[in-house]
Order: C-alpha cells, then structure tokens, then sequence
C-alpha cells in the first residue's frame, strides 16, 4: 500500500478574494506506517486529511492510493472524525456493520445489505476494544471513549487500506485519552494499520508515530519530516523518557517559532499600551 500527495493546494473563494489554506504540499506514507500531520490550528492539517478522505476537493496537485487517483470518498479509506458521528438509532453491532459507501457527490448511500460487512470481524474489532459486553447497547448509554472505539470498529470493518483520523481523541478527557492511545497502538500491531493522524498534541504525535510531518501556519505546508527513534512496543512511562522529552521540547520550540513568525509580539503589546492609554 502507498499513498501519495503531490503539489496538494487548497483555496476558498471569499468576498476579498482567494484563500489560501493549503500551500503545494507532497508527501508519501507507506504500508504500516503511523504518520501524524502536527501543527497548529487553522494550518490546514485537517483540509489536507478531508481531501484525501475525498470529501474535500482539491485545488490543485493530485492524490494516488496504489497508483490510482482519488476522486473521491471510498471504501479504501477509512475515516475517523473528531466527534463520534455515531447513528442514535442503530445499537454498537449495528453501528459497527455499517459501512455505508458514499459516491463522489455524496449524493448516494449504499443498501443496508451492501453496508453490512463480515459479522465475525465486527465482533472480534469490538472484543478487541474491550465492547464485548456492549453489542446491543445505544450510543447514549456509552461514554466518550466508547463511542470513539465503535467508531474506530466501524471504520476498520470494511478493511480499508489507510485509516485517516481527524483529531478522535481531542475531546476526552486526559486518561480516557491516553487509554485511546494505547488501544491505537495495540490495533496498529494486531491490524497493521497504515493510519493518517492528524493532532495539534505533541507528545501524542511523538507517542503514536513512526513519523511526524510538522505543519507551518496557514497557509499550511509541511516545514519538517521527523522520524521518531522509538520502537512499536510502547507505554505511557516512555512519554517521561529523556529522549521522548528532548524530542517533544524540539517539537514544541519548532511549533512556536512557527506561529510567532509572522509578527512581533513586543510591537503589538505596545500597541495594545498605547491604545489603552488613550
């Protein structure tokens, strides 16, 4: 499996004009391999991982997953959102069979016949995260990590070939967080998962990645490729590691300089003085 970026731009269309959110952007992820798009908000990381999920369209360059171009949403990839995007209405099982298949308009869902995938995989995706006991329960009677984990069941179902995620664990609490992140890592070695991940958290880019491709401000273009020294078998005391902490201060200072780039902070502080003061 490969999948390929090149020249990927991205621009809105204003009433001042073009927006640029995405600068030519290129980059390759391999079989296996857990590569996090790390940057700050509003960088385009995110408009990058929807075009390639293909519910976003490009403005330019192109995307190829095994030398085909992707044109749109497919059962090939995978993708995680932010929230739990979950039917209310469907139990765990039902949520986890559903791989509904979208055309490129998103004009079109799939039967419920075609949607449901292999029975026997859904149940062992959901005993793997710990649902064996939850097969027939609502979305509102589960927490947030729960749903989260139907949703990476889901997901992982149709076996597609990349899985994209857009920030899934930004909205749970710090040790639901780092429960996530371990679950992540088991899948990853159980699965083999070539995953897409994208996150504003250092030190959950460093603890999940094979490689890290650092993001500038919008509009957004990758200014570093980091590759990350560790192995796959990883736990939580490694994050308090001195080689994880060097790392992760490397990281943060690159981030900072980054964002802080474009303006002097002293001149606008004295600014913000002087229009006080008058």
């Amino acid at each position: 499996m490969k999948l390929q970026v090149n020249d990927l731009t991205k621009q809105y269309r204003t009433k001042k004009g073009l927006l640029e959110a995405v600068a030519p952007t290129s980059f390759d992820v391999s079989d296996a391999e857990f590569v996090s798009l790390l940057g700050p908000s509003g960088c385009g990381k995110s408009t990058t991982l929807y075009m390639i999920a293909g519910l976003e369209e490009i403005s330019g360059g192109s995307i190829h997953l095994d030398g085909k171009p992707v044109r749109g949403p497919g059962r090939d990839r995978g993708m995680v959102f932010q929230n739990y995007s979950l039917f209310p209405w469907l139990s765990v099982e039902q949520n986890a069979r559903f791989g509904s298949t979208l055309n490129a308009g998103l004009k079109q869902i799939t039967t419920t016949s075609e949607a449901m995938t292999d029975v026997g995989r859904v149940h062992s995706l959901l005993d793997l995260m710990g649902l064996h006991n939850f097969y027939q329960a609502y979305p509102r009677e589960l927490s947030g990590g729960m749903k989260q984990r139907v949703a990476i069941a889901r997901a992982l179902a149709a076996r597609p070939k990349v899985l994209l995620m857009d920030e899934p664990f930004g909205a749970l609490d710090a040790q639901t967080r780092e429960g996530m992140q371990d679950l992540l890592l088991l899948l990853s070695r159980h699965e083999r998962i070539t995953t897409l991940f994208v996150t504003h958290d250092v030190e959950e880019a460093i603890y999940l990645s094979t490689r890290i491709l650092v993001f500038s401000a919008r509009p957004g273009r990758i200014i570093r490729e980091v590759k990350v020294p560790f192995g796959p078998d990883r736990h939580l005391d490694l994050k308090l590691s001195p080689e994880f902490m060097r790392l992760k201060r490397e990281i943060v200072g690159m981030l900072h300089q980054e964002q802080h780039s474009d303006f002097d902070r002293n001149e606008l502080l004295e600014k913000l003085v002087s229009t006080t003061a008058n």
